[in-house]
């Protein structure tokens, strides 16, 4: 296990949703290329076929990771809206305990 001592993560709401929003920008991305390339048919039946299938499962697969990108990036954007309200909640605390 890495050490750890030492290193600190400076987290910001600004930052988390910027993240969020590139994860939808590529999950975008990713779900138009999800959708198989139409494939003609040939003297080949069972390379066009295969080649079909292959195509199929393929997109399927990147959807479904478009998918978790896009949660991944909903998480982000709601974790940084609930870092801000803690934010503004711990600042009026602080500001009632000063004066």
């Amino acid at each position: 296990m890495p050490e750890t001592t030492g290193l600190r993560l400076k987290v910001l709401a600004s930052g988390l949703h910027q993240l969020a929003t590139k994860c939808e920008k590529i999950a975008g991305e990713l779900a138009a290329d999800a959708n198989p390339p139409s494939i003609s048919t040939s003297g080949w039946q069972s390379s066009a076929a295969t080649a079909r299938s292959a195509a199929g499962h393929a997109g399927k697969d990147l959807s479904s990771i478009a998918t978790r990108i896009n949660s991944r990036g909903t998480l982000y954007d709601a974790t940084a809206t609930a870092f801000t309200r803690t934010e503004e909640q711990n600042t009026r605390r602080l500001r009632g305990l000063v004066r």
